[in-house]
């Protein structure tokens, strides 16, 4: 969208007395945003200390199943966002983020843990396949606000601003 468009939208939507989104304040979003900031301040000393103990090398027991279960989970965060695709629901977005970040994982993994004569392979699956998909489903999501963003030009229907008001009183408290 070019500046001119997103210019005329905001004025568009002003004009219809619609307000800019933004996090609802009260006490919901301050326990979020304590969570967020505590988590990522723990974080940052945990891989220090993770980064300076933990072992070259490791054999793990569960090997397969780790590898077999975060497939699955690919298979059916894919299938998902294709039934969604399918059934033209604007909610695609959040099997397709999820699927898209578990891809940019696998190729991170497959690539970072293989042995030296699969380095080669697992570089080509991650370049030619994991990361191309997870670029597309990202794309998809992108494509998939701007036609929500596109349809609430017109305006909500009547019952489509009951529900929102709905969920808005919802996310308030």
């Amino acid at each position: 969208m070019s500046v001119e468009e997103r210019q005329d939208l905001v004025r568009r939507v002003t004009a219809r007395g619609v307000s800019r989104p933004e996090l609802p304040a009260g006490r919901r979003r301050r326990r979020f945003l304590l969570v967020a900031a505590i988590g990522s301040l723990v974080l940052v000393p945990w891989i220090g200390i993770l980064a300076a103990t933990l072992p070259h090398r490791y054999e793990a027991r569960h090997w397969t199943l780790a590898w077999v279960g975060f497939d699955v989970a690919l298979v059916v965060g894919l299938a998902m966002t294709a039934w969604m695709t399918w059934r033209a629901r604007p909610a695609l977005v959040y099997p397709a983020l999820i699927t898209a970040t578990l891809l940019v994982c696998d190729a991170w993994f497959d690539t970072t843990t293989a042995q030296r004569s699969d380095v080669l392979v697992s570089a080509l699956s991650a370049l030619l396949l994991e990361l191309p998909m997870a670029a597309v489903l990202i794309g998809a999501v992108v494509l998939v606000q701007r036609s929500v963003v596109v349809s609430m030009r017109a305006g909500p229907t009547d019952s489509e601003t009951v529900l929102l008001r709905r969920r808005w009183r919802w996310a308030r408290r």
